[in-house]
């Protein structure tokens, strides 16, 4: 019976990747700062027109690493472990080193019983179907002008070996608000949600990029608090 629950996955600023050309002290430019409470942000420290992207470092979002304790015998043979992220896939590789499921019985780090016949390391049980984006937002306040356009999009990369990467848009880029905020810790909390039913991430050595596009205008003083996501984990 599959199995969904879900969470919050929050980046405050240390957590957000600014491209190199876009950081400085002079205008337009972006510095890694702290609030007057304390509160981390990426903020133009003068205004300046620019356009700017804001990506949060969710290489961890795409499959969380964990396991799901249960009753050995009901989901699995002999460890009473669900697995819950098919991490797995990438910790144990093959000998041509290529992922491998160390729930076959076969993967590298099983182990065996009786001599011969092979015993998954964490016992029977079944794969997970994968991590599911529900939503993305920002947090960024806007002072002085009102920017001239900020997006939301995500998208989806997959890597193999020696091969071109394999890009292709989750969520193409969505008008988010442009408007002044009430001061510069009073932000605004900019939600889109991704199209339904969700769809799940599961493919290996794959990753979903979440960008946050902010277009200033030439006296706009703009502060970027996080960018996060709601999402879905399922199992069966």
């Amino acid at each position: 019976m599959p199995r969904t629950f879900g969470g919050l996955i929050f980046y405050g600023a240390p957590g957000i990747i600014v491209p190199t050309a876009n950081v400085g002290t002079t205008a337009g430019l972006y510095s890694l700062l702290v609030d007057a409470n304390g509160v981390p942000y990426w903020g133009e420290t003068s205004g300046g027109a620019a356009t700017t992207v804001f990506i949060p470092d969710n290489s961890n979002v795409t499959r969380p690493y964990f396991t799901y304790p249960s009753d050995p015998g009901q989901y699995s043979t002999a460890s009473g472990v669900i697995p819950v992220s098919n991490e797995y896939k990438n910790m144990f590789g093959t000998a041509a080193g290529t992922p491998s499921n160390p729930f076959s019985g076969t993967a590298a780090g099983s182990t065996t019983s009786a001599g011969s016949i092979p015993t998954p390391q964490f016992g029977q049980a079944p794969l997970p179907w994968g991590l599911a984006l529900i939503d993305v937002f920002a947090v960024y306040a806007i002072t002085t002008l009102a920017v001239t356009a900020a997006t939301l999009g995500v998208t989806r990369v997959i890597f193999s070996e020696n091969t071109a990467e394999s890009v292709s848009p989750v969520l193409a880029a969505t008008a988010i608000a442009t408007t002044t905020t009430g001061s510069t810790t009073s932000p605004h909390v900019q939600k889109v949600s991704l199209a339904q039913p969700l769809v799940f991430e599961t493919v290996d050595f794959s990753n979903l990029v979440v960008t946050l596009s902010i277009n200033a205008a030439a006296t706009s003083i703009v502060r970027v608090y996080g960018i996060g996501m709601h999402v879905a984990l399922a199992y069966s």
